[in-house]
């Protein structure tokens, strides 16, 4: 622990954030009683995350419709602020690969 004498500041880490675009998907079933979500990891541009919005959007759609479930599904591509770090994480679940039905089982 470091002494601070009067009039001296405290040391700062220099912080650096990233503007990152974080896709999410949110999804309405007609007999479930709640809003079911998905975020999908930051993509670095928003044209990179709206490309990915459609492919994602139209998988979910494809897996409800063959599981025989009507869904209403909107998606989004937000801005926000992430440390630059969290881009270089593996992603669990990448759009290119559509969710797993038991993701969206309540």
């Amino acid at each position: 622990m470091a002494i601070l004498f009067p009039g001296e500041k405290v040391p700062q880490r220099e912080v650096i954030l990233i503007t990152v675009w974080f896709l999410m998907a949110l999804m309405s079933y007609p007999d479930l009683n709640a809003i079911h979500y998905k975020g999908f990891g930051g993509f670095t541009t928003k044209e990179e995350c709206e490309e990915k919005r459609v492919i994602t959007e139209n998988g979910i759609t494809d897996m409800e419709i063959r599981r025989g479930n009507t869904v209403y599904i909107e998606t989004y591509c937000m801005e926000m602020y992430a440390f630059p770090s969290q881009l270089d994480a593996p992603r669990r679940n990448p759009p290119e690969n559509p969710p797993k039905p038991a993701e969206f089982e309540a």
